[in-house]
């Protein structure tokens, strides 16, 4: 038996500042930026998901990081898990953590997978042109902003109308004001159209991917080190455009935390910390040799005995 009535302990309640009327519709990733934008303090920080696995999503988000991003362009993730791993986020964070998913550039049917589930940001990959950016901005938002299908199952009359703004019955103006859109841009196409996309109306942010610009440039690909010129002053482009066109910017620090601050100060509004999948082989690697090396170290010799099994 407990003394009191949870309502009656706002000790247990969890603040969630973003959070839609109802944890199945997205939480408003838009504020939160526009939030850390003024405040460094309040960046963004949130775990990679790449393990196709929403029992992993589970337990990414009971830890309530501010956002989980689910990749769900290299992650092998299905339709039906893509969905429930969104709504987890919500659900297990009680909504403190936001849903962020990047989508294949071509799959249509995973952008709408992901926003009916509730996702609060899309990320899409290797955009090179402000064209393909403004046609996938479209494709995410309701009318008048965009031509997004309406779907019949995600929304019951009566039962899940709930809403934080007036007149919204089907929360549509929840999903307009509350979704981001990410360009990441992750080639020399599109690094020389940087400034074209930055300027697409309705674009909320922009993330870098270092890997792809990489192979793409003929750049050696390394972890850690200073890194190869050209690609420094490919970041560094993409940083000032970022500023220039006021866009919060998505990136990587999953090699150490150290680069978090110097990110925040470059304009990094959501600061993935963590990669799920380098996380686990790292500690497994990391304890799977500590194990062997106390036993290389252990003294197994008893009362004169060699430490020989008979």
């Amino acid at each position: 038996m407990t003394d009191r009535p949870w309502l009656e302990q706002p000790e247990l309640h969890v603040k969630a500042e973003h959070r839609a009327a109802q944890l199945t519709n997205p939480a408003n990733l838009r504020e939160a930026l526009r939030q850390a934008q003024k405040d460094p303090k309040k960046v963004l920080l949130g775990p990679g998901q790449g393990i196709p696995s929403v029992f992993v999503t589970k337990l990414l988000a009971s830890t309530k990081p501010d956002f989980v991003w689910i990749d769900a362009e290299h992650g092998v993730f299905s339709r039906s898990e893509l969905y429930d791993a969104v709504q987890a986020v919500q659900h297990h964070s009680e909504g403190k953590s936001l849903a962020i998913v990047r989508v294949p550039k071509l799959d249509e049917v995973m952008l709408v997978t992901a926003l009916d589930a509730g996702a609060a940001g899309i990320i899409l990959p290797q955009c090179e042109t402000a064209e393909e950016v403004r046609k996938k901005i479209k494709e995410s938002y309701y009318p008048p902003l965009g031509h997004r299908s309406f779907s019949p199952w995600i929304f019951t009359p009566g039962v899940s109308d709930v809403s934080m703004y007036s007149d919204d019955p089907f929360n549509i103006k929840t999903a307009n004001n509350h979704v981001a859109f990410f360009a990441q841009v992750e080639s020399l196409k599109g690094m020389e159209n940087l400034e074209e996309i930055a300027a697409v109306e309705g674009l909320s942010g922009l993330m870098f991917g270092p890997g792809d610009y990489s192979l793409d440039a003929q750049i050696e690909i390394k972890l850690g080190g200073p890194p190869n010129p050209r690609l420094l002053a490919a970041m560094e482009k993409f940083a000032t455009i970022g500023r220039k066109y006021n866009l919060p910017l998505l990136g990587n620090s999953s090699a150490g935390t150290d680069m978090i601050p110097i990110m925040a100060k470059q304009g990094y509004c959501a600061i993935c910390y963590l990669l799920d999948v380098w996380s686990l082989t790292q500690m497994t690697s990391d304890t799977l040799k500590k194990a062997r090396k106390a036993l290389e170290e252990a003294d197994f010799k008893q009362d004169g005995s060699d430490g020989k099994a008979n």
